[in-house]
């Protein structure tokens, strides 16, 4: 995987740094962004599998809740084995899916 950035939104009415929507800024309600390149790096803060996830997704389904830059939050899922909690990852969007990628401990892809 490459070392693409990450797609942030930055409100102009307030600041705010959220992960790109069609809806208005959740803080403010304000419908002007910014796009914003952010690391894609993030720290694990829980992980999860589902043995029996919704119809539609195949079995084991992985869910994994990251921090990323300025301490937005997104839930991704893992492709391979589950993080660890406070692990590095990179994450990436893959359409409307953000996923996880383990890294090694320098940060590069493993």
């Amino acid at each position: 995987m490459s070392a693409d950035p990450l797609v942030l939104s930055r409100c102009e009415g307030c600041g705010l740094l959220y992960l790109p929507t069609a809806a208005p800024c959740p803080r403010c309600a304000t419908h002007r962004e910014t796009p914003v390149e952010a690391s894609p790096l993030g720290t694990v803060l829980a992980a999860t599998e589902l043995a029996s996830p919704s119809e539609g997704w195949t079995a084991p389904h992985r869910l994994v809740l990251v921090e990323v830059q300025d301490a937005v939050r997104l839930l991704a899922m893992a492709s391979e084995s589950l993080p660890e909690v406070g692990e590095t990852v990179r994450v990436r969007r893959d359409g409307e899916v953000y996923r996880v990628m383990p890294t090694d401990p320098v940060g590069r892809q493993g």
